[in-house]
């Protein structure tokens, strides 16, 4: 067996963020694109742009710098306050994995 889990912030009763969300942030500003980061997720486009304007709405801050398509094409990068909370939180989200094996071992 292995413990699985799942860590999610909320505002307001509604999910703000979660480590799930921060991966996909995490994915979208590697691949440079929604498209292509929900792709890297598994995940519909339809599914990661709504959990982004979820995040930024609830948070109250942009995540996402995004460039719609054109002769260049669109892409997307991680704002200067995307990369701190994806960063802080996926930090956040490791601690608690290597927490929540700790009391798993010491427990079963």
């Amino acid at each position: 067996m292995e413990p699985r889990f799942n860590i999610w912030f909320e505002v307001d009763g509604e999910v703000a963020t979660s480590c799930w969300r921060m991966r996909l942030l995490s994915a979208i500003d590697e691949q440079g694109s929604i498209t292509a980061g929900a792709e890297a997720m598994g995940v519909p486009y339809r599914v990661a742009w709504q959990r982004v304007h979820e995040m930024e709405e609830r948070m109250g801050m942009q995540l996402l710098d995004t460039q719609t398509g054109g002769p260049e094409g669109g892409g997307a990068r991680l704002t200067d306050a995307g990369r701190d909370q994806v960063d802080r939180m996926l930090v956040f989200c490791d601690e608690a994995d290597r927490a929540i094996r700790e009391i798993y071992l010491r427990t079963f």
